[in-house]
């Protein structure tokens, strides 16, 4: 349901799996392939846009990725682990949100960040 909402398609979407927790978060796996179109770094702070657009925005209503902040990764994953990705939203004003993420791998978190969107369409 919250994948139909993402206009990414393969090779850049980086969400393979998303919950809903509740009406401010998202949870879900980033699965790094041998073949990423950008940097994992990118990649990464992508994946956990990805999952906020799939929170804010309705299947179909476009966002984009307006700013990224405070971002820290402290080890890069390998080709075949799963990243698990908490995403938050904290704040809404209008058409722009901000939100913070965490991805772990086997438990042990290696990168967080806060991140703004924009809906498109304001």
């Amino acid at each position: 349901m919250f994948l139909s909402a993402l206009p990414h398609q393969y090779p850049f979407r980086a969400a393979s799996a998303l919950v809903r927790r509740d009406e401010k978060t998202i949870e879900g796996t980033y699965l790094v392939s041998a073949d990423e179109p950008l940097p994992l770094e990118v990649m990464l702070v992508e994946a956990m846009a990805q999952f906020a657009g799939a929170l804010a925005f309705e299947p179909g209503r476009p966002g984009m990725l307006t700013g990224v902040d405070r971002c820290e990764i402290d080890r890069l994953p390998a080709v075949g682990e799963a990243v698990r990705i908490t995403v938050t939203l904290e704040a809404s004003f209008g058409g722009l949100y901000r939100f913070s993420g965490t991805g772990s791998i086997d438990g042990v978190e290696v990168v967080r960040g806060r991140f703004y969107l924009g809906d498109a369409q304001s």
